[in-house]
């Protein structure tokens, strides 16, 4: 069995990511496919495993070669039980492990995935914008000009689709993304945005964006997520 595997959101104040009732799933896999191993080694931590983290063999996944993959799904198929990890929420969903995934499947592999956080997630379900019809769209273009452009497009076809949009962003571009939604979208468009989802730091927030620009918001260096709806 392939078993996908969250791991913590919040870096600064980790939290078990999945359920009590599926640690024996997740304490039997001695094999690990992961996005990176630091912090993979860390996510372990909150499992207790019955092994230590050193004996344990952790695989980042970029750096396996196709044939290499093709071996540890046939592991899995023959019986053995491997883990897919990301470095933080759900593996696969804006974050590596998809691949392996569909590897499996071509290999006629059982997959199962495990219930744990997912920050796109909870950020609409605390948002109350839309939860019927919304589109991830991942990381917004990096060129100034073009985020510009695709804020507004995005904009009229949240609007006219009554969509809720959202993105992630990395920390340190947290407020130069900020700026750009703050001029770019509409007074009246419903701007949410959330930080260190599960941590102690946790805020969600949902307001127009006129009021926005009295408050402008400060997350630093914490993973964000930005939802916006067009009245």
């Amino acid at each position: 069995m392939l078993y996908l595997i969250p791991s913590p959101l919040s870096q600064k104040t980790p939290k078990q990511p999945v359920l009590e009732a599926d640690l024996p799933l997740v304490r039997q896999c001695n094999t690990w496919l992961v996005e990176n191993a630091k912090p993979a080694r860390a996510a372990l931590g909150q499992f207790n495993m019955p092994v230590a983290i050193r004996d344990l063999q952790i695989l980042e996944i970029a750096q396996l070669t196709p044939q290499q993959r093709q071996n540890i799904v046939q592991r899995c198929k023959a019986g053995e039980p491997i883990a897919v990890m990301s470095d933080a929420g759900c593996p696969g969903v804006a974050d590596p492990g998809a691949e392996i995934v569909a590897l499996a499947h071509r290999l006629q592999c059982p997959v199962h995935p495990l219930v744990g956080p997912s920050s796109i997630l909870l950020a609409l379900m605390g948002s109350g914008l839309n939860g019927q019809n919304f589109r991830f769209y991942g990381y917004p273009p990096l060129d100034p000009a073009q985020r510009d452009t695709w804020i507004k497009q995005t904009e009229r076809e949240s609007k006219v689709q009554q969509c809720t949009q959202i993105v992630i962003e990395t920390p340190f571009r947290n407020e130069k993304l900020i700026e750009a939604l703050l001029k770019q979208l509409s007074d009246s468009t419903l701007l949410c945005i959330g930080w260190d989802l599960t941590g102690d730091e946790q805020q969600i927030h949902t307001k127009t964006v006129a009021q926005w620009k009295k408050s402008v918001p400060t997350p630093g260096k914490l993973p964000c997520l930005f939802l916006w709806l067009s009245a």
